[in-house]
């Protein structure tokens, strides 16, 4: 054991190369990207060579750290895997998971209860954010993020598909029946989602597929997450977009009427996200048979 680096740069060290970027590393691991320089720098000093080469804004790892990292990444692994096993041991199976908070509200938490039935002494916590580097996965088993599928040294299982259509109350949607696409996407009031970085689909994108004449949208409502804007939609405030598989229990207890038949479809989705070694788990296993349950997965097209 005298022959070991410290633990919290090998730490370090794993998620750099695991997540391609220092600045990636430092938003799992939660801490300052100096902090992640520091490390990575006692390491190097530990070792006695360089692990990364940088060319200013640039840092590419070194063949050598690209072994290391090959001959370690397993026992790190075996670590995890291990105290896991010892913590649920001693406190009981537990389950950490991150999300965002409207899909929590409206889709996850019911699903959860499914789960904890068929296991009593499994402890559940849940902690949301509403953008995904918010969301550390080193302090949670596994995430439910949106995405294409694609997470750096993690799995991800397809949970649902990305298809959209127009929800409101049913009394907003009585009183818009007759309305064209056109002047539904002009009169409102529309629910618009505040999203800057433009990973969902939003009205630009269903006028430009649906009501290509538009003009103007419904000024309407503007609300930072999924949950509020499913929130307005339930109270009668206008008609929002929502997606299948969240909205699909509002829709069949009448509380929400989709106001289109043509949804609109990508090839992204919502995906459990997680390592593998908890994937693959029992844990991991009942956990995605839960929420998959009585899900209709729809192709995308």
């Amino acid at each position: 054991m005298r022959g070991m680096p410290p633990l919290k740069a090998l730490r370090v060290f794993e998620a750099c190369i695991r997540l391609g970027t220092f600045t990636a590393a430092a938003r799992e691991l939660n801490v300052g990207q100096p902090a992640i320089s520091h490390q990575i720098q006692a390491l190097e000093n530990d070792l006695g060579l360089t692990l990364f080469e940088r060319n200013g804004g640039v840092i590419n790892p070194t063949a050598e750290a690209l072994a290391y990292h090959a001959r370690i990444a397993s026992a790190l692994t075996d670590i995890a895997m291990a105290t896991r096993s010892l913590r649920e041991r001693a406190s009981g199976p537990s389950l950490t998971l991150g999300t965002y908070p409207g899909l929590a509200m409206f889709w996850l938490m019911p699903k959860l209860a499914n789960l904890r039935s068929s296991d009593s002494e499994l402890s559940v916590r849940v902690v949301t954010a509403e953008r995904d580097e918010h969301i550390s996965l080193d302090s949670v088993d596994c995430a439910i993020l949106f995405g294409d599928g694609r997470w750096n040294g993690m799995e991800a299982r397809m949970l649902i598909p990305e298809v959209v259509v127009p929800v409101a109350a049913p009394s907003v949607a009585a009183k818009l029946a007759s309305l064209s696409r056109e002047d539904i996407f002009g009169q409102g009031p529309l629910i618009h989602l505040e999203d800057p970085e433009r990973r969902w689909f939003n009205w630009d994108d269903w006028k430009s597929h649906r009501a290509r004449n538009a003009t103007v949208a419904s000024a309407g409502i503007n609300v930072s997450n999924h949950g509020i804007a499913i929130h307005e939609a339930l109270m009668g405030h206008g008609v929002t977009l929502g997606w299948r598989g969240v909205i699909d229990d509002l829709v069949s207890n009448g509380l929400l009427v989709e106001m289109d038949d043509e949804p609109l479809t990508s090839e992204r989705g919502y995906y459990l996200v997680g390592p593998g070694d908890f994937i693959k788990s029992r844990l991991g296993t009942e956990l995605l048979t839960a929420l998959t349950a009585e899900v209709s997965l729809v192709s995308p097209k």
